[in-house]
């Protein structure tokens, strides 16, 4: 089985090549820490990174991770050509159908937990992707940065019952990675991944709540602000309810 610094290498040969310096900008950290995996002086990378430099590298987390299954979707195993799209499921995102004013919607290859945070969770797909006409996301009333930015995840646990439930398939905008307003977001906190509402707090700090009553809000401050990371904003719950 190859070591990390050889997977890393064997992602980041492409097509497209990919250097230390690139990785490093879209990880968010120096490029001697992509060049202590690449050398091999680190063995592993830990939550948030391994996330984001799968998804930048184009490979599976549980390869680049472990070694262990294929390295892309879709493939047997064996090292596969780099697609164009930057997601793990094999489709355009943002695409759109032969009709023009509809878009079809990916699915990404994770679940976000609405309960204690998970990095790499098992679940069932509910929804691989949805089309839906142009006009119908504009009488939502649905503001995105671009249509392409636009994704569909599940969510993973009970935390936010009463706004969406475990196993919902929710819209979310990738396009949105900072805070603008009191909203639900997709957010990486110390490596693990959450749908939570956050709401600022005056003096900068973060109240992240679990609309579940039985859960307590927490209060993030001070150093640990700086760990954490909007990955995407929700903006739409599809879910099904028996009548």
């Amino acid at each position: 089985m190859r070591t990390l610094q050889e997977r890393l290498k064997l992602a980041m040969a492409g097509p497209p090549k990919v250097t230390q310096a690139a990785l490093a900008r879209a990880c968010g950290i120096r490029a001697p820490s992509v060049n202590d995996w690449t050398s091999g002086k680190t063995k592993t990378i830990e939550g948030e990174n391994l996330l984001i430099a799968a998804d930048y590298l184009k490979v599976l987390p549980m390869w680049l991770a472990t070694g262990k299954g294929p390295m892309r979707k879709g493939s047997d195993g064996e090292p596969q050509p780099a697609s164009k799209e930057s997601n793990v499921v094999p489709m355009d995102s943002g695409r759109k159908s032969q009709d023009s004013s509809f878009i079809t919607i990916p699915q990404l290859d994770v679940a976000g937990s609405m309960g204690s945070g998970r990095v790499a969770p098992d679940h069932i797909e509910v929804i691989r992707e949805i089309t839906v006409h142009l006009d119908w996301l504009r009488t939502q009333g649905l503001n995105y940065s671009k249509v392409e930015n636009l994704a569909i995840i599940d969510g993973d646990g009970d935390s936010m019952e009463g706004t969406f439930s475990n196993g919902d398939s929710l819209l979310v905008d990738r396009g949105i990675t900072e805070i603008r307003t009191d909203a639900i977001y997709v957010f990486t906190l110390d490596g693990d991944l959450f749908i939570k509402r956050l709401q600022r707090m005056i003096g900068g700090s973060l109240r992240m709540i679990s609309d579940n009553p039985v859960y307590p809000s927490i209060v993030i401050e001070g150093e640990q602000l700086e760990r954490v990371h909007i990955q995407a904003r929700v903006l739409l719950v599809w879910n099904a309810r028996k009548l």
